[in-house]
């Protein structure tokens, strides 16, 4: 039991932001709901945020998730955090290769975006992979730059998990000093940020430095504290990582540190069994069962297992943390694991086994000593390298020296060259934008001459038939006035007045079109009521006398959209329906608003007998000949449901005798 306290790793996988986890379960089910892009990334990063501090899968697959949103927005700006999840994911998995390069991605975003608070994050967790790697001067360095930027941006949690680690890093150096220094830094930060979850891990880290200098009264005291916070808070990977460092406070009590082994590794198994405090509990598990081996009178009744079954249950502990180890490269845990299987054979008195196992141990032992020689080598090299450079910058200082004259004249040349190319440059572009500009400006001139072309055209064919009636009628009128009798007086009077109305009618739709297709023309969308719209239109319709018009409109009812260009719409709309309702009995148009869903529905009836569908074409396809038909409703109505972002659907039916037309309008 006394080799377990002296290999045991104490180091704290520190999260990075504060929680609460009775926030957990809101943020999963409002990122359930049908949300806009925008507000499902910020769901989304909340849940990575929390699942950083406890369950690196949950925080691989929310990461993953808002990644893909990224990709999808062109959001490269919001990738600097997001990506922090992927480097909090390599870290507990222990890839601390794929954690750097994460990492190194993001500090170039964050820095980009001048973003103080998630540099702090950057700084922080480069300080935790070189510290998981051993490498204590970087860890420092960086722990030091994310306490500076987790000040200036009031990153609270960064600065107080900062000096969490470097109080741990000086644990490792057993440097008790500074171990107490940097941890009451980090208690006196967490107190300041009122963080429960910080102060859990505070207490926790506290209590691990007193464990490890004989402290034992102050630790358990200190490990109590802890357990209170996490327990408030309900967060399992702290306790987890709690029961599993407290288990080895008293090695006296050994079933009371086997149950809180038992507790910590069933909530390993559940939120994280690779873990790689979960490596460390499988091998204290593993020295308990050889423990109560040892002592197997005095535990017997308290067991659940036979004498012959504990050292096979080391044996499967011992595996499986040398496993994990293993698939984490990590190959301090695996030498750990070696020693520990051998005490281990020779408690089984198995000299074969033994041997096995001191040889691995050796060797792994051999090869991270021989990394670490190399490392050092690579440092006198790399510190030879620098000696040699910096005796090659000395001589190039003499050269410059005895040729600064040279080089005053030199860097006047080049700032001449420099101005004439910049001048050049500017004027190639100058001259590019134009030519560039000139080309769209003919492009634009030619459009505008088709258009002006083709509408001249739809005037000559559309008005030239009533126009040409209503001056034969007026010459005649003038000219004859005895050759008519009242009754051709009385027909003419009406083909007069019957073109004058069309005349009228396509001229609105001809001004209402081309006023749509003028540059720039956008509609103002605003919330109208449905009842005032329709009273507009209603107003309109005062001279239909022998129609049946009925509106239905709910009183509360507001849409979305530009009012002018509705009323347009259904002016048109129900104009062509009191056309087609002339010789129709009992004729009757029926308009009624509702909402339904995510959309407002508008539906237009009218019983004129139905028609062909591909009359309808022209409400479909912008590519449809302007000017085949009498007038330019159709076109009228297809362009100002495109602007204000309307459906339209119609559907006619000759056997039911029958027209129904449906506008579609999606909520805001």
């Amino acid at each position: 039991m006394i080799s377990k306290l002296i290999i045991f790793c104490v180091f704290l996988p520190l999260s990075l932001f504060s929680q609460e986890f009775s926030k957990l379960d809101f943020f999963r089910t409002e990122s359930r709901k049908n949300n806009t892009d925008e507000k499902q990334f910020e769901l989304q990063q909340k849940l990575i945020e929390i699942y950083r501090i406890y369950n690196p899968d949950s925080c691989f697959f929310y990461t993953q998730k808002n990644l893909q949103l990224i990709k999808k927005n062109n959001w490269q700006e919001k990738k600097g955090k997001t990506l922090l999840g992927l480097v909090g994911y390599c870290t507990e998995k222990n890839k601390l290769n794929e954690g750097l390069k994460f990492n190194k991605r993001s500090l170039l975003i964050n820095q980009k975006n001048k973003d103080n608070y998630n540099l702090a994050d950057n700084y922080y967790m480069f300080g935790r992979l070189f510290h998981q790697k051993g490498e204590h001067a970087d860890a420092v360095k960086n722990y030091m730059i994310a306490i500076d930027f987790g000040e200036k941006s009031n990153n609270l949690w960064i600065v107080s998990s900062a000096y969490r680690s470097l109080a741990f890093l000086y644990l490792d150096e057993s440097n008790e000093e500074k171990s107490y220094e940097n941890i009451n830094k980090a208690l006196a930060v967490a107190q300041k940020a009122k963080s429960k979850e910080a102060l859990g891990f505070c207490y926790g880290v506290l209590a691990e430095i007193e464990r490890n200098f004989q402290k034992f009264n102050e630790a358990g005291n200190h490990f109590k504290i802890a357990y209170q916070y996490f327990d408030e808070t309900q967060n399992d990977y702290g306790m987890a990582w709690l029961y599993t460092n407290w288990s080895l406070l008293d090695i006296t009590r050994l079933m009371e540190s086997y149950a809180m082994q038992l507790k910590a590794q069933n909530i390993w198994d559940k939120i994280s069994p690779d873990h790689y405090m979960s490596v460390v509990n499988h091998y204290n598990m593993a020295y308990s069962y050889m423990d109560f081996y040892k002592d197997y009178d005095k535990y017997k009744g308290q067991l659940k297992y036979k004498r012959s079954e504990l050292l096979p249950k080391a044996q499967e502990e011992f595996d499986i943390s040398k496993n994990i180890a293993q698939k984490n490269n990590n190959m301090q845990w695996v030498m750990f694991n070696y020693s520990g299987m051998a005490e281990l054979s020779k408690t089984k008195r198995d000299l074969d086994a033994y041997v096995k196992n001191i040889t691995q141990l050796y060797t792994t032992r051999d090869s991270i000593y021989s990394q670490k020689r190399k490392n050092e080598i690579a440092k006198i090299e790399s510190q030879k390298i620098v000696n040699q450079k910096n005796k090659e910058i000395a001589l190039n200082k003499i050269i410059i020296k005895n040729k600064e004259q040279e080089k005053i004249y030199y860097l006047l040349g080049l700032a001449a060259l420099f101005v004439i190319g910049i001048l050049l440059f500017f004027l190639y572009r100058q001259s590019k934008k134009n030519s560039s500009r000139l080309q769209s400006l003919n492009q634009e001139l030619e459009k505008a001459n088709k258009n002006k072309m083709r509408f001249f055209g739809i005037l000559n064919h559309d008005l030239r038939s009533p126009v040409v009636s209503l001056i034969h009628f007026l010459n005649l009128q003038k000219d004859a006035p005895e050759l008519m009798d009242d009754e051709t007086k009385i027909r003419l009077e009406k083909q007069t007045s019957d073109s004058a109305d069309q005349l009228l009618t396509q001229m609105e739709d001809l001004l209402l079109w081309s006023k749509g297709q003028m540059e720039n023309f956008e509609p103002n969308k605003q919330f109208y009521s449905a009842n005032e719209v329709f009273d507009e239109v209603k107003k309109e319709f005062v001279w239909v006398s022998n129609i049946d018009l009925e509106f239905e409109t709910p009183s509360n009812l507001k849409i979305f959209t530009d009012k002018e260009y509705l009323k347009t719409i259904l002016r048109n709309l129900i104009n062509n329906a009191v056309k087609v309702l002339q010789n129709v009995n009992q004729p009757h148009i029926f308009c009624k608003v509702w909402e339904q869903g995510d959309f407002h529905y508008i539906l237009i009836k009218d019983n004129g007998g139905g028609t062909n569908i591909e009359k309808f074409q022209a409400l479909y396809d912008d590519k449809m000949s302007i000017g085949t038909t009498k007038g330019l409703g159709m076109h009228v109505i297809r362009d100002l449901c495109k602007a204000i972002d309307c459906k339209i659907e119609v559907d006619t039916n000759v056997e039911a005798g029958e027209t129904r037309i449906m506008l579609c309008i999606k909520k805001v």
